[in-house]
């Protein structure tokens, strides 16, 4: 068991979809055309003139059960001890994609240039460090923030990103049941 879980909160009435936690977190690792380990949803509802549009920012949510690791013949994946993340070990993958199969939140990307996953690992280099994850750093709306999951659970959020009592999913996301996601929202009013 993790001595801290660390988790996403999510804002959705702040998200303007300018992709710049894509932007910051390409940047940070250098990755090729086409991976993205954080992007951005637009999902459009309802029906005219009722119609809304939705911007969700999804990466790895880090779930306390994670169906990556479980669907890994090799075990490439762990789940990190000190923040509860989840990593995920390119040296041992095989590029077998069970765990893109298996993640309900299509979190595991292939990198065809490697022939392995690649995934979110919640900037883990900058964490041990005390600095935020590059997505947060970037996010021009403040509608993203990371912190330990009994915190935003607890409502202490800054309060340019709290709007409301997380909630553990938004329409569309998958049954947070399967995994036990570590990512709570703000839906849109």
């Amino acid at each position: 068991m993790a001595t801290t879980q660390m988790a996403w909160y999510y804002n959705e009435n702040n998200c303007v979809a300018c992709r710049a936690c894509e932007a910051g977190c390409k940047q940070e690792f250098n990755l090729p055309v086409g991976l993205r380990r954080r992007r951005v949803i637009i999902r459009e509802e309802g029906k005219y003139p009722q119609v809304k549009v939705r911007y969700i920012s999804l990466s790895c949510n880090h779930c306390a059960e994670p169906a990556c690791l479980k669907a890994c013949p090799v075990g490439a994946y762990t789940k990190e001890q000190e923040f509860g993340i989840v990593l995920h070990d390119q040296g041992k993958c095989i590029g077998c994609k069970r765990c893109i199969a298996a993640c309900p939140y299509g979190a595991p990307q292939f990198n065809e240039a490697t022939k392995k996953v690649d995934k979110c690992d919640f900037c883990y280099h900058r964490l041990r460090e005390g600095l935020p994850p590059a997505c947060v750093r970037t996010c021009l709306g403040y509608a993203l923030w990371h912190g330990r999951m009994e915190d935003i659970e607890a409502g202490k959020i800054p309060p340019e990103i709290y709007r409301r009592p997380p909630q553990k999913t938004l329409p569309g996301f998958a049954d947070p049941e399967l995994t036990k996601p570590s990512i709570r929202f703000s839906a849109m009013k």
